[in-house]
């Protein structure tokens, strides 16, 4: 008898020393599910693309997307970043427009070059072309749909050689240049040689798209406000 009792003091013992730890995974595991998740895709000078994907909480998210959408320069944007831990301290405007520049010697695109072939920002048709060389680019769209290439989820070495990426989408779009500036509600979007942050998430029915850096060359086709 003394035995039997033993053994259930001990058993009890157990239980409730793994009771904790069972309670903690399963509360880990519900916390994952309610994550949102933010990828990050960080195109460099040298082509490559750096992907990350973080998660968030949904106040987090909710609290960071909100600074995001507020934020009115790039320098404020990438101390966003930063304050959330979502890119190194390294990455600045100066050092992604010098990344810029480099990126535009390695695809052998110079300024005069895309100058004599670009004189006319502004197309004739009902829908405005607009294009921009040696430029900071912004823009994004709150609810996205469309399609990108190379896709979010991936990223090709032939899109990496060629430095293009582009998308078609319902979005708006901020480009600073040579050209001149011009802010557009976008059908399709060109950016050729970018260099730069690109950020996309989702939660519940709704998601998101961003991008902010520079880029050698940038199309768009839409309407100006």
């Amino acid at each position: 008898m003394k035995k039997w009792l033993v053994v259930g003091i001990i058993i009890l013992f157990l239980m409730i020393g793994f009771s904790p730890i069972i309670n903690a995974d399963n509360n880990t595991i519900l916390q994952a599910i309610d994550d949102v998740p933010i990828t990050i895709l960080e195109y460099k000078a040298d082509g490559t693309v750096e992907r990350t994907v973080f998660r968030m909480s949904p106040e987090q998210a909710d609290s960071f997307h909100e600074e995001m959408r507020n934020a009115q320069d790039l320098d404020t944007k990438l101390s966003i970043y930063k304050k959330y831990n979502l890119i190194s301290d390294d990455v600045t405007v100066d050092s992604l427009r010098a990344g810029m520049e480099e990126r535009a010697q390695e695809m052998g695109l110079t300024q005069d070059g895309l100058m004599s072939r670009f004189r006319s920002n502004q197309s004739l048709l009902p829908l405005f072309v607009r294009r921009n060389i040696f430029c900071s680019v912004t823009g994004g769209a709150p609810t996205w749909d469309g399609f990108c290439f190379p896709p979010l989820t991936s990223v090709t070495g032939w899109a990496r050689r060629i430095g293009v990426f582009f998308f078609i989408t319902d979005c708006s779009i901020e480009t600073l240049g040579l050209l001149g500036t011009f802010h557009l509600d976008c059908l399709f979007v060109k950016l050729v040689g970018f260099v730069g942050i690109i950020r996309w998430g989702y939660r519940n029915s709704w998601r998101w798209l961003d991008y902010d850096g520079f880029c050698v060359y940038a199309k768009a086709l839409g309407t100006p406000y």
